[in-house]
């Protein structure tokens, strides 16, 4: 069985490898069907897709954009986009910016606090233009204000904290919208996360194919629930390790969990499927 992981991060968003040295460990792990999944961007696809194919990994190219439903943050996972869709392009321009303004936000409470870090500074440190508060802790790491990215989060960067500042709340229905427009398909990452299932049937509405079973914080329990829900509403499974190579955001290694070879023939067929014109009826 081939070793299927649909749900990792590079340098171009938050995670610590290039797309070509994150393909290289891949295929190091055992890895044979590799999807990278950066935030918001897909800066990273075309160097791993070229290293994918060199080094005879299979490659999906991917995304993870993050959304709203009402107040609820979700994530949503498209794979098998096309990167160079034009439509995907100018709503991740949308995001791009949005996540610019949100850094330039937190560095202006942390100079409040008597921190201050430089913009251009930080805007460097996300290469793929996917800025987030990773990139925010790794400047402050820089600095001496902080000695880990544990402790920049768990003091200043998440929710409730000083530095914190919410994201622009783009909503999940236009995400989906914008992964099934690029020819790729979408699920809701790590919904054992959110304690909202309520809102995968209000997702399934507006487009959503599937959900992410396999995930390193989600449960046995949680595994056969939404593998409940995934026969209730007709989703595909999707899964991978999340992988962002970084101390404290999630780094128990490529291929952990990996999806099931049966799984990846199904969401193939959802592929096909969402990309078969509909038949039309003859007139008699």
């Amino acid at each position: 069985m081939r070793l299927i992981d649909l749900h990792t991060h590079s340098t171009a968003s938050d995670g610590t490898l290039s797309p070509p040295e994150l393909v290289r460990l891949a295929e190091r792990s055992g890895v044979s069907v590799l999807a990278v999944t950066d935030h918001d961007t897909v800066e990273g696809l075309p160097a791993a897709g070229v290293e994918a194919a060199r080094i005879g990994v299979q490659f999906v190219p991917g995304i993870e954009i993050t959304a709203h439903v009402e107040d609820l943050e979700v994530h949503i996972l498209g794979h098998f986009i096309d990167p160079n869709d034009n439509r995907l392009d100018e709503f991740l321009v949308s995001s791009r910016n949005d996540r610019i303004e949100r850094a330039r936000r937190m560095i202006e409470k942390l100079w409040a606090l008597g921190l201050p870090l430089d913009a251009d500074e930080v805007l460097r440190l996300a290469p793929g233009h996917s800025v987030g508060r990773p990139h925010v802790a790794q400047a402050m790491i820089r600095h001496g204000y902080v000695a880990s990215l544990k402790e920049a989060f768990d003091r200043y960067l998440t929710s409730g904290k000083p530095g914190y500042v919410e994201r622009s709340r783009i909503p999940a229905a236009r995400a989906i919208r914008a992964i099934k427009e690029a020819g790729g398909v979408a699920s809701l990452a790590h919904p054992g996360q959110y304690s909202h299932d309520e809102v995968i049937p209000f997702l399934v509405q507006h487009g959503l194919n599937g959900l992410e079973l396999y995930h390193p914080e989600h449960t046995t329990e949680s595994l056969f629930r939404y593998e409940r829900m995934c026969l209730e509403y007709g989703l595909v499974a999707v899964g991978g390790s999340d992988y962002h190579g970084t101390e404290g955001l999630r780094s128990m290694g490529l291929g952990r969990p990996a999806l099931p070879e049966v799984r990846f023939e199904q969401l193939l067929a959802a592929r096909a499927a969402s990309r078969t014109p509909p038949v039309r009826a003859q007139a008699g």
